[in-house]
């Protein structure tokens, strides 16, 4: 049985794990972040957009907080879509590729207004600079903070050797690895590796730190992950008969 290496939260590996397991793969459990909510003061203002980039931004903003109701709820994503409606509210846009680019080229179409913006702590500054740039009027809100899990040394090589395939689902993630295992041994032991990222910003940070490569699914999903990975699992197997 070949298995894939989850490098998400302990939280969203086990929530993945059942896709992987249903299409035969084994799961290797190496979460490399975790989640941790801020505390923040809600913004007292009439919002004409908010933004959502991720779920844990929906989860962490709505355990704290309420919106007016009148708002565009902009998300990035069918999983953050499903966030937003269990909470009770509307998705007004979703762009077609999950990618922040294509929020900036959604939001060219709109007037002009304020734009609330719950993100990470350590979120990428491109979007708000692009909104602003724009002229809407950005108030960014930290609602919660990326921190890396670190390994002894022997557990961390222990669990890569476990598996053919390493999924990464964020550039936090990527980072994180190379926080256990700094180059040139953690390019050494991911060049043996079948690398699939999520998407091209988590791609792009791994060639930054690497200078490898990797695969990238044809919709930014899990789901899509795993018929990627079965895909190319299919393709190995065939190789070695």
């Amino acid at each position: 049985m070949q298995a894939v290496i989850l490098t998400r939260s302990a939280e969203d590996i086990e929530k993945d794990r059942k896709l992987f397991e249903r299409e035969g793969f084994g799961v290797v459990a190496l979460p490399l972040i975790r989640t941790v909510p801020i505390d923040f003061e809600p913004i007292d203002e009439n919002f004409d957009f908010v933004i959502f980039q991720s779920a844990k931004a929906v989860k962490y903003f709505f355990e704290r907080a309420k919106l007016k109701g009148n708002e565009k709820i902009i998300v990035v994503g069918e999983a953050v879509k499903k966030a937003v409606e269990s909470y009770g509210y509307s998705v007004y846009q979703i762009p077609e590729k999950y990618y922040a680019h294509e929020i900036k080229l959604l939001m060219e179409k709109e007037k002009r207004g304020t734009v609330l913006l719950p993100r990470s702590r350590e979120g990428r500054e491109e979007l708000i600079e692009w909104l602003s740039d724009m002229g809407f009027t950005v108030y960014p809100l930290n609602v919660y903070t990326t921190e890396y899990v670190l390994y002894d040394r022997e557990e961390f090589l222990k669990r890569l050797s476990m598996g053919e395939f390493v999924f990464f689902a964020s550039p936090s993630a990527v980072r994180s690895f190379f926080a256990n295992l700094p180059k040139p041994e953690g390019t050494k032991v991911l060049e043996e590796k079948k690398i699939v990222c999520i998407g091209k910003t988590t791609k792009d940070e791994l060639v930054s730190l690497s200078g490898l490569s990797c695969f990238i699914p044809e919709k930014q999903s899990v789901e899509s992950v795993v018929s990627l990975i079965k895909s190319l699992a299919s393709s190995l197997q065939k190789e070695t008969t």
